[in-house]
């Protein structure tokens, strides 16, 4: 049902970025102006993620993650019904897309912190594959099916398609059984205020070193995701003069390579291995950038060899994904899953457009050949060291003992 949901609202949620995206273009003849919607989506998610997890851990996660989706289905309906009487503006649609973004605050850290509370610990990691492999598979299918439906229908259906997906999504995870978290825990904390289980979580946080590793390895890992977004067109500039055509080869490769490698994953369970799995793809990575930067040949050979590199590339940041989601999971008290989880999120959702500014400043100074060859050489001893210094805990403290020694 969680799956189902996910996948309507995500299609739906794809074509509304592709028609909106379009129509701002197109009314308002801006990129300034679409680039402004574009973060509008994301900032108010950001700023708030590092706030709402004590608001998921706090109150019910199950009319969290109907609530929101409920909410974001009422407010597209609403911009359908002003979009349909020809009342929009582009102010309008600043403020629809921060109030999606600040309900994606609360949404995004519950998924994950209410998946070990429904599935089996052992199945962690392939519950987070499946998960991932709707992602990518509605990023993709929305993506293609989105453009064609714009020109067929028009805008107008297309946000009528979205609310309409949004509320799908909130009637499958109404059938969810998510079972509700310890009762002498939610009696303790209607003894405190939210601010004190804000604090709380990040003592918890930063007082656990292998969490905070993880949380390192979030970081690098969606700063390298930016990273190769910049990367990929100059390369394709760079092979040959048809440079549109070899970035949707690029994209398609590296596309391919998250949807194969999450379906392998959810069939092939690496519980277990999960460290292992997570280190080594973030090694791996870093030998595909330093392998990339010697590649030498015709057009047809480049082409080829980088195909083969940005797939690879798509199957280890799947990997590394699942991994040190899953490693979360397990490694945190659920009492404090949506804290940790909305930290998580904020820091990568501002990883990636920060390595895209840092990147896109290199490259205009240096060679793309040796930005990869630095990159790959600062990620296989980082690695390295990370791995030696991620220590996973022998045992878990009792609620009674964790309870004290966070407050």
């Amino acid at each position: 049902m969680l799956l189902s949901g996910q996948f309507v609202s995500q299609i739906g949620d794809k074509f509304h970025m592709i028609a909106l995206s379009f129509w701002v273009l197109k009314t308002t003849g801006s990129s300034a102006k679409m680039g402004a919607v574009l973060a509008a989506s994301l900032i108010p998610s950001l700023v708030i993620g590092f706030f709402s997890g004590a608001f998921v851990d706090r109150y019910n996660r199950k009319k969290i993650i109907i609530g929101t989706d409920l909410l974001r289905g009422l407010i597209l309906a609403a911009f359908a019904v002003l979009f349909y009487f020809e009342v929009t503006n582009f102010y309008m649609i600043i403020v629809m897309q921060m109030l999606l973004s600040a309900n994606a605050a609360f949404f995004d850290p519950a998924i994950p912190s209410v998946i070990p509370q429904i599935v089996d610990e052992k199945d962690l990691a392939a519950a987070n594959s499946r998960h991932q492999f709707v992602n990518g598979f509605s990023t993709i299918a929305g993506a293609f099916i989105g453009g064609i439906f714009v020109s067929i229908f028009g805008y107008l259906w297309v946000f009528v398609v979205n609310a309409i997906s949004f509320l799908l999504s909130a009637f499958f995870e109404s059938f969810i059984e998510i079972p509700l978290l310890a009762k002498d825990m939610t009696e303790k904390r209607g003894e405190r205020g939210i601010l004190s289980d804000l604090k709380q979580g990040y003592r918890y946080i930063f007082s656990n070193r292998a969490l905070v590793i993880l949380l390192f390895m979030v970081t690098v890992i969606h700063f390298f995701v930016g990273s190769i977004e910049i990367f990929m067109p100059v390369i394709a500039n760079a092979i040959s003069a048809d440079g549109a055509r070899n970035l949707g080869f690029f994209q398609t490769a590296l596309g391919m390579g998250t949807l194969m490698m999450a379906m392998v994953l959810s069939l092939k369970n690496i519980s277990g291995t999960e460290k292992f799995t997570l280190f080594g793809s973030i090694f791996l990575i870093g030998v595909l950038y330093v392998a990339a930067a010697f590649f030498a040949g015709n057009e047809a050979v480049m082409i080829g060899l980088y195909l083969t590199m940005f797939f690879l590339f798509g199957c280890c940041i799947i990997c590394a994904g699942v991994s040190f989601k899953t490693l979360l999971q397990k490694k945190t008290d659920n009492r404090f899953a949506g804290r940790v989880f909305a930290v998580v999120g904020s820091v990568g959702n501002a990883s990636i457009p920060g390595a895209m500014i840092v990147y896109g400043f290199l490259l205009e100074k240096y060679d793309f050949q040796n930005l990869l060859v630095f990159s790959g050489l600062a990620l296989i001893p980082l690695s390295v060291v990370s791995f030696i210094l991620y220590k996973e805990r022998k045992h878990v403290r009792t609620a009674e003992g964790l309870s004290k020694s966070l407050t």
